[in-house]
């Protein structure tokens, strides 16, 4: 981001905000808590300004990729002509008083394709936000619910944005509800989903991932992906796609898979268990969750100097099929050969890995210290954490466009 390893330390890791779609549409971006606290009472100080302008340079790349980028903006930045002009098209700004902001300027802003928001309160009309951010808390689902149509109804056009959504079935109810985005951890359930049969995709690609665990000769999984005309179509789109940059077409099922290697037939069919998943509103944001977990925790794994990084991929997708499957963990995990280390962090969050899924039940806070607590005890220098978490997202968003057969 170019301005400073402070600067870097200072950020919070980007959380994903969930669309009607019921896909990952952008994330929020945060200052980490303690650095937001330093700053609060700062004003508009040049290490303020420095903030800031590192938080509209990651929104920029966010929003280059075709997503939403939300960051909190304290109004009086706006008075920054280099800092207004460093809000681009699909940023949404949450101001802490809109009714600062000239008149010409939000027009302006909003010219660009910049949406301007305030927070949950009476609702004036005379400002005009374009979206209101509702946050989670006691009141539970219902309050969030009224308080989106309390604002629809005096405004009508504004989109409402709820954040701190603390259960996955909170988040999918509010986007039923007509929340424009949603925001909270995407691996966090009520209760447990009860027993009931595995899917027959889901138990296909699991016997594919045995034969690789077992060390099976490659030809017996191109046979058994030949047998299967959606499993022989995805492979072909996946190995002639950019994301595996092959030099020449691959259009016979045993040429892809001897192109791609073990390792990557495991993580394509990790991607396809992924996409076995049954259907549910916010199925193809933790489709895009777990390949984040799975990409951050390999990347780890690379960066310590490990054997078999793509084990601990394995390890991070594997911490959000629960709710995918929509099976208890211990089944949804059974008809795979696991290692005791996978396990035992998966099952009973014992043992060597368990640290590693730590972190990313850290990531899924409000605030990335604790993540960065646990990233430095894995030895990760700091704001390296934040570098590997872009790195996942912009990757699975790639790799899952390529490997899902799932039209957008």
């Amino acid at each position: 981001m170019g301005h400073g390893a402070e600067v870097l330390e200072g950020l919070g890791h980007r959380r994903p905000l969930v669309g009607r779609s019921g896909q990952v549409e952008g994330f929020e971006l945060l200052l980490a808590p303690a650095v937001a606290q330093r700053l609060a009472a700062r004003g508009d100080s040049p290490s303020v300004v420095l903030h800031y302008s590192a938080l509209l340079s990651a929104a920029a790349h966010i929003t280059g990729a075709g997503r939403v980028a939300l960051l909190h903006l304290p109004a009086l930045l706006l008075a920054k002509p280099k800092l207004a002009e460093a809000a681009t098209a699909q940023t949404w700004l949450l101001l802490d008083d809109l009714a600062a902001v000239p008149p010409a300027q939000a027009q302006a802003l909003r010219a660009r394709g910049v949406r301007l928001g305030v927070a949950d309160g009476q609702p004036d009309a005379r400002l005009k936000p374009d979206f209101v951010l509702l946050q989670a808390n006691a009141g539970g689902i219902d309050t969030l619910l009224l308080s989106a149509q309390r604002w629809r109804e005096a405004l009508p056009q504004v989109t409402p944005v709820a954040l701190g959504l603390q259960h996955l079935e909170d988040l999918e109810n509010a986007l039923r509800g007509g929340m424009g985005l949603v925001g909270g951890p995407l691996g966090h359930s009520r209760q447990r989903p009860p027993s009931r049969p595995m899917g027959a995709a889901a138990h296909r690609i699991c016997g594919l991932l045995n034969h690789l665990a077992l060390d099976r000769d490659t030809a017996l999984i191109a046979d058994e992906v030949r047998a299967d005309a959606t499993l022989t179509y995805r492979l072909l789109r996946y190995a002639n796609s950019p994301a595996m940059g092959l030099r020449r077409a691959v259009e016979v099922v045993d040429d892809a898979v001897q192109l791609l290697g073990r390792a990557e037939l495991r993580r394509w069919l990790s991607v396809q268990l992924l996409a076995a998943a049954q259907h549910r509103p916010a199925a193809r944001a933790l489709e895009e969750g777990a390949l984040v977990r799975g990409r951050v925790l390999e990347a780890l794994a690379q960066r310590r100097g490990e054997p078999q990084p793509g084990a601990h991929f394995t390890l991070g997708v594997l911490s959000l099929i629960e709710p995918l499957l929509q099976l208890p963990l211990a089944e949804a995990v059974a008809p795979l050969r696991l290692g005791e280390e996978a396990n035992a962090a998966l099952l009973r969050r014992e043992g060597p890995w368990a640290a590693r899924l730590a972190l990313l039940d850290a990531l899924d806070q409000a605030g990335s210290d604790g993540a960065e607590t646990q990233a430095a005890a894995l030895g990760l220098a700091p704001g390296a954490l934040a570098e590997l978490v872009d790195e996942a997202w912009a990757w699975a968003a790639q790799v899952r466009e390529a490997g899902s057969g799932r039209g957008h």
